[in-house]
């Protein structure tokens, strides 16, 4: 893939993840860091039931592998600390029952579908869900 082709921003639709189902919810943010370690843009969106990993305490108390000694939220923390941004999708919290006041503080703001399809469209963007 020469530089011209070569996307460098992605956007992650994050709807499966579900804090019921902890070995699902590590990877989207894996993903994101390792696209981020390879300099590209990356924004994760949030929802369905998904969004419960950006309420305060709920990703710091699953193990992505149990036994593995890392929380999710330490896979989140990675994918923070190179430059992801996360976004909470407001029928989403909603849905769940997530005031604004729950949501970890690095949460960049709300989007919903409009945003994320925003992204989908832009030829500058690729897209990946999980």
């Amino acid at each position: 893939m020469t530089s011209e082709t070569r996307a460098e921003k992605l956007a992650i639709l994050v709807w499966a993840a579900d804090p019921g189902r902890p070995e699902l919810c590590a990877t989207p943010f894996y993903f994101a860091a390792a696209a981020a370690a390879m300099d590209a843009e990356v924004e994760m969106y949030f929802t369905a039931r998904s969004v419960e990993l950006l309420r305060k305490g709920i990703a710091e108390a699953i193990e992505a592998a149990a036994g593995s000694g890392r929380s999710v939220a330490d896979f989140r923390r990675d994918a923070l600390a190179l430059g992801v941004r996360l976004y909470a999708c407001p029928a989403a919290m909603v849905s769940h029952g997530i005031a604004d006041a729950e949501l970890i503080p690095e949460v960049a703001g709300q989007a919903g579908a409009a945003a994320y399809l925003g992204r989908a469209l832009d030829t500058a963007w690729r897209t990946l869900g999980f």
